[in-house]
Formats: C-alpha cells, sequence, structure tokens
C-alpha cells in the first residue's frame, strides 16, 4: 500500500508529457493525429530513460539485510510494476486516445496590453484565459534564464553555496533507525526489590494497575493485562521477566483515544516513581515492528559489557548508567541483571554425611525433590491411553508444606548406602547470602546490559553522547580492566548497519542510473550534466527534514534513493529535447548555439516540467501530512522535488552551456 500511495503522483507523470507535447503541435497547426504521433514519438527516448531511471534506482534494495529488505521490497515492486505499466499506457493508450478525442486548435494570441485588468481578470476567472496565462509566465521565466544565463559563474557558485550549507544542515538533522508512531498500546515494566515474593508482587501491581486508570479514563482505554513473575521452565524464554520480583503492565488504548500513547507514557512516566517509590519502571511504547527492528530488546539503547566477572562488569555498568541518566532524551535508564537476590546456601559437612552413608550428589538429588521435583534428574513419565498424552510423574514438597528453614533441615536424606532417612540438618546447615538475579550471555561471554529509552530527542543524538563518554573509558583499564569490553547493541546496531547499507545503495544507485544513460544518450557528458539535478534535490531534502523537524531514517533515507529517480526526469527531459534541437538544426543547416537550444528546451518543456513536479507532490502530500510511518519517506521525496523544479529550470540550463560550450551548430 505504501508503494501504491508513493507512485500515485507518478502514474500520470508520463502521460502528462505525451499529451503535453500532443497539444503543442496541435497548437502549431498539425492534425489530431500527426500531433499525437510526432508528440509522442518526439518523448518516447526521454520517458524511457525517466522509465528506466526509477526502476533502477529501486535496485539497491536487493543488496539490503535483514527487516529493511522485507520493509521495501513489496515498495519498490509497487513502484516499479506501477510505473513500467504507466510507461506502456502513455505510448499506446494515451497517443490513440488523444488521436481520437483532441481537435484542430488554432494558437490564440495573447491579450492585448491595453485591455483592462478587470477584462483580464474575468477571462482568467472563467478559465478561457488559462493558455494565455501560461504564456505569460513562460514568458517571464524565458526573461529570468535569459539573465542568470548571464551570471553564469554566480549562480553555480551561490547553489554550490546552497549545498555545502544543506550537507552541513544534515548534521543538525536527528537520526532514528524507525519514526515513532502511535502504536495505541504500551507495556509498563515493574521491577521491585529483588526476590520479593510473587503474592507481594501480585499486590503491587494491582495497585500500579489502580494508578495507571486513575491516569487513563476509562473510556480511552480498551484493557490492562498484567503478566507477573516466571515459571522456571520453557516459558521464561518467552517473558521479559527474570523472577518473581518482575511484573510487566499492556495497556491497550481505545481505537480513536483522544490523548496519545506518548502523552499517557509521560505522564506515567512523572506519577508512577512518586506514588512507588524504590520501584524500577520503564515503558515500550514501540509495538510489534519496533521489537522486531530491536531484535527484542526492551529498549533501543543497548549498551553491553562483556566479561567473566559480573561483579566487575556491573561497576562497569554502573558508570555508564551514571553518565547515561546525565544525557538530555535518555529516559527509563537501567542496568538489566542485579547481584542482590536473596540466597539460603546450603553448606553440607561431609564427613559427617560420609559416617551415615550419603554422597554430596544424594542429598544435593534429595532437597531438589522436595523443592522442585524429581523429574530433573529421574524422568518418568505415564501415557493416558484414552487419549494418547503423556504426563510427567515425579515426587515433590506441596508447596503448602514448606513453612520455614526448619521445615527444609528436616527433610530426610536416603541414599543407595543408606536406606534409612536422615534428617539433613545432622550434616547440613544454613547460611543467608546474595546470588546474581540473572545471567546472561552473548557467544559464551557473560554480559551485562545497561537499556535506555529516548523521549524529546533523536536516538542518534542520544547516542552520540553516551558513544563519546564511553569511547573515553573503554581504553582506560583502570576503569575499564584487561577482558572486558563495552559494545553498542540493539537498535543503534541495527541503525548504523541499515545507513551504511542505504548510503551503499544511494550511490549505487547513481552510479547505476549514470550508466543507464550512457548507453541511452550515447554520451558520456549528457548523462554528467543530468545527473547534477541528485545533489540538487538533496538540498530540498535537507530542508524539508530540517524545518518540519523529520528525523533521518530508513524511511527517510528510501525517500531519498526514491528522489533521485524522480528528479533526473526533470534533467532528462530538458537535455534531451536541447540535443533534438541541435540535431534538427544541423540537418536544417540552422545556425544556433548549445544557449539558444538550452534556453528554447527549457521553456518548451516548462509546462509538462511543472506539470509533472506538482503531481508528484499533491500524490505525495496526503502521506507527507498523514502517512505514519511513512511520513518521512514522502517529505523527503517531497523536499527533492520542490528544489529540484525550481532549481534544475535554472541551473541544468547554466550547466549545459558550460559544458557544451558556446559555439554554434551549422552545416555549410
Amino acid at each position: 500500500m505504501g508503494g501504491i500511495a508513493v507512485v500515485i503522483g507518478l502514474l500520470i507523470d508520463e502521460s502528462i508529457v505525451v499529451l503535453e507535447n500532443t497539444a503543442r503541435h496541435l497548437e502549431l497547426g498539425a492534425s489530431p493525429r500527426e500531433a499525437a504521433l510526432i508528440g509522442a514519438s518526439e518523448v518516447m527516448r526521454p520517458l524511457t530513460i525517466v522509465t528506466i531511471t526509477i526502476s533502477v534506482v529501486f535496485f539497491p534494495i536487493v543488496f539490503m539485510g535483514g527487516i529493511g529488505k522485507f520493509l521495501f521490497m513489496p515498495l519498490a515492486l509497487a513502484v516499479i510494476f506501477a510505473i513500467w505499466t504507466s510507461r506502456l499506457l502513455a505510448s499506446t493508450f494515451v497517443p490513440v486516445s488523444a488521436a481520437r478525442f483532441f481537435t484542430r486548435t488554432a494558437k490564440t494570441n495573447s491579450p492585448s496590453p491595453q485591455s483592462s485588468p478587470s477584462e483580464r481578470g474575468e477571462r482568467e476567472a472563467s478559465g478561457e484565459d488559462w493558455s494565455e496565462w501560461f504564456e505569460r509566465v513562460r514568458a517571464r521565466y524565458s526573461g529570468a534564464l535569459d539573465r542568470v544565463l548571464q551570471m553564469r559563474r554566480l549562480v553555480l557558485g551561490a547553489t554550490a553555496a546552497l549545498f555545502i550549507l544543506s550537507m552541513f544542515i544534515f548534521k543538525l538533522i536527528g537520526t532514528e533507525l524507525f519514526p515513532q508512531t502511535d502504536a495505541g498500546q504500551f507495556a509498563v515494566k515493574v521491577r521491585a526489590t529483588t526476590g520479593l515474593r510473587v503474592e507481594k508482587t501480585e499486590e503491587l501491581v494491582t495497585q500500579v494497575e489502580k494508578a495507571i486508570g486513575a491516569v487513563i479514563p476509562e473510556k480511552e482505554r480498551k484493557m490492562i493485562v498484567s503478566n507477573i513473575g516466571i515459571l522456571l521452565d520453557w516459558p521464561a524464554a518467552y517473558t521479559p521477566n527474570s523472577g518473581p520480583q518482575d511484573a510487566f503492565v499492556l495497556v491497550q488504548l481505545a481505537q480513536h483515544h483522544a490523548r496519545s500513547t506518548f502523552f499517557y507514557v509521560d505522564e506515567l512516566r512523572k506519577k508512577l516513581p512518586q506514588q512507588f517509590p524504590g520501584i524500577e519502571f520503564n515503558f515500550d511504547t514501540g509495538g510489534m515492528l519496533s521489537a522486531a527492528l530491536n531484535s527484542g530488546l526492551p529498549a533501543p539503547i543497548n549498551i553491553q559489557v562483556e566479561g567473566n566477572k559480573l561483579e566487575v562488569a556491573h561497576e562497569i555498568a554502573e558508570k555508564i548508567k551514571r553518565h547515561a541518566e546525565t544525557v538530555r532524551g535518555a529516559v527509563d535508564v537501567r542496568i538489566q541483571q542485579r547481584l542482590d537476590a536473596p540466597q539460603i546456601n546450603i553448606d553440607i559437612d561431609r564427613v559427617k554425611a560420609a559416617q551415615v552413608g550419603l554422597t554430596q550428589e544424594e542429598v544435593v538429588k534429595n532437597i531438589v525433590t522436595a523443592l522442585n521435583s524429581s523429574i530433573n534428574f529421574a524422568p518418568s513419565f505415564w501415557i493416558d491411553e484414552k487419549n494418547g498424552n503423556h504426563y510427567f510423574i515425579g515426587a515433590q514438597y506441596r508447596e503448602n508444606d514448606i513453612q520455614s528453614i526448619n521445615t527444609i533441615l528436616d527433610i530426610p536424606i536416603t541414599g543407595k548406602n543408606q536406606t534409612t532417612p536422615v534428617a539433613l540438618r545432622t550434616f547440613g546447615k544454613f547460611s543467608r547470602g546474595t546470588a546474581y538475579s540473572e545471567i546472561n550471555h552473548l557467544n559464551i561471554t557473560r554480559v551485562t546490559d545497561v537499556f535506555v529509552n529516548v523521549r524529546g530527542r533523536d536516538v542518534g543524538s542520544v547516542v552520540g553522547d553516551i558513544e563519546r563518554y564511553v569511547d573515553n573509558i573503554k581504553n582506560d583499564r583502570a576503569q575499564v580492566p584487561e577482558g572486558y569490553s563495552i559494545q553498542m547493541r540493539g537498535e543503534v546496531k541495527t541503525m548504523h548497519e541499515s545507513f551504511t547499507s542505504l548510503g551503499f545503495g544511494f550511490l549505487l544507485a547513481i552510479v547505476l542510473v549514470y550508466l543507464v544513460m550512457i548507453v541511452e544518450f550515447r554520451s558520456f557528458l549528457d548523462p554528467f550534466i543530468v545527473m547534477f539535478a541528485v545533489p540538487l534535490g538533496l538540498i530540498g531534502v535537507a530542508w524539508m527534514l530540517f524545518l518540519t523537524h523529520t528525523f533521518l531514517s530508513i524511511q527517510s533515507m528510501m525517500g531519498i534513493i526514491m528522489m533521485v529517480g524522480i528528479v533526473l526526469s526533470f534533467s532528462v527531459l530538458m537535455v534531451d529535447f536541447a540535443n533534438r534541437i541541435l540535431a534538427e538544426a544541423a540537418e536544417k543547416n540552422e545556425r544556433k548555439t548549445p544557449r539558444d537550444a538550452i534556453a528554447e528546451a527549457a521553456t518548451i518543456r516548462l509546462r509538462p516540467i511543472l506539470m509533472t513536479g506538482l503531481a508528484a507532490i499533491l500524490g505525495l502530500m496526503p502521506m507527507a501530512l498523514f502517512g505514519g510511518a511513512n511520513i518521512p519517506l514522502a517529505r523527503a521525496v517531497v523536499g527533492g522535488i520542490l528544489a529540484a523544479l525550481v532549481l534544475v529550470l535554472f541551473v541544468v540550463p547554466v550547466l549545459y552551456v558550460l559544458f557544451k560550450r558556446e559555439k554554434a551548430v551549422a552545416v555549410s
């Protein structure tokens, strides 16, 4: 659907060019049939170049990896098939229809200068004077172009300065992987004191739900669902919770909510820590797409400290966390792994255990059987003959029977050489300590994660501030000892990889387009002149994104690549027609300079260039305003077209004159 929305304005561009050229020949006195034939044949080559160009710019998507390829491949295919269908219709159906329905017209004279303004206004308002109004626009453009061609060096210098300034503007534009959109839902991650019993966590979450309900009116929300604690089995792989102290609350808003998701999250981010001191809260507003782009991580910024001793890694992570909390735009800064989980140590006197005929292994298996289940080391199951289901069978204490430490001390221990039960307290005792709440690995190496959310600022700028601090400490062995390293992962890593891939795609698109045009123009110089439309379009992209406070993302990068194919069509129409004028002058033994040819071509091609450009802009305008995640893409294309629409009409003629030299084309 995004591809169809993008291509709406482009579908009629080629037909506009054919119809406009046909109408021009009608005004010159040709019959409808002759006008349709000549008008279509004259523009077939530039339209072919434009169609191939737009198709070629999407070729680099093949080299994209990850989810970006899946996001943009359908869009690219939709645009390519649509533009080639438009090309087919523009060369067949449109000329035939023009020959059938157009009527011979005579070119009207311009209105008399002596006519009163009221008379001219009435004629223009009635629609009868539209062509005459455009002729006046064309005449003013011709005069302006003539003055520009007299100041070629000044114009090129000013354009170069504007381009350099625009490249600096790009530095001021924030960066993010994917534009934030209102998903209509969010998750609140709640983390209490490590080791808190799940019943107490449930009571806490009940109060949190009430606090959320107080901020979000009932008519504004659809449902609130909470997930508390963790089951230490396979389901542990499908929850962000790492212990009984963790929970997450999913809030889904009503379909037509008056306030945005981000508004409610900002309110809760301020109020929940005040109502529940000592409880850690963080928020996820991304939805399914952001989760996929984040590789499932709970935050866009993930700084990982790699190293074997978690205490040392945690100390390094604390330094990063303290700095990240001071960075503007960084919110919900936290360390995922904790070191303060309460733990009960069982100390076995091996001599006493051996005296009663028990081994360390047998003691452990008896304790695990009582507190968990024997199926962990002695699995057995029963198959129900009626339905074929199998059920694990194991021995374990009932949960209600475990009342205190004394219950554990009284666990009867038996073994291979000791069939008479012996109480655990006979040769064992307990001590209290702390342990790791969770241990995570990446490529076998232990890692400690620092997660950072972003609000009110772009991800790239926040990451840049954090990375500068990390770069300062990671080579300082006093702060990051030997054997420990710091890596940026998650969305940040994906963003850097995607931008590199799309940057390569942009350069590859330019090279491929240039090679295609060399074949079509049979010249190295003409495509070089045509390609100057690309930097002119980049000027518009930079200012459009900057003025609309739109960040540079994979969407806007894709828009820049699409812009290349569109803006080149303007200069292709102009340069190709100028070459045709020079060729016809040579055939007729007429004296014409490149300046005469490009001035005439620009004046004649003014109307189709303006019409195709405005059609593309109007087609993309709804997406640029209300397109959700596609807003940056549409704005990048619109900005590029707007700038190219103005600058190509003046800068390309200047370049044409400079590169073609001021020599007359004539045959003696």
